[in-house]
């Protein structure tokens, strides 16, 4: 599987910031998706594109380990 996340360049997140929620992402998934790849990338606009997943329930999985790193801001400490 594959995640690509865009955060808008106008949010200020540090590349420190960013590393630290790849290492959380990679931390919440891999243990349920061993084949993941992660990139974090700044843009224009904010967004999340997955790739290699089949099954709906599998995208929902993803998206709410996504949701609750974000959410659970102490990764960030």
């Amino acid at each position: 599987m594959r995640i690509e996340i865009m955060i808008d360049k106008e949010q200020k997140i540090s590349q420190a910031v960013l590393a630290l929620l790849e290492a959380e992402l990679y931390k919440n998934l891999l243990p349920v998706f061993p084949k993941t790849s992660i990139r974090i990338r700044k843009g224009s606009a904010n967004g999340v594109e997955l790739s290699g997943l089949k099954l709906d329930e599998d995208k929902k999985n993803v998206m709410g380990i996504l949701q609750s790193v974000w959410e659970d801001d102490s990764w960030q400490h």
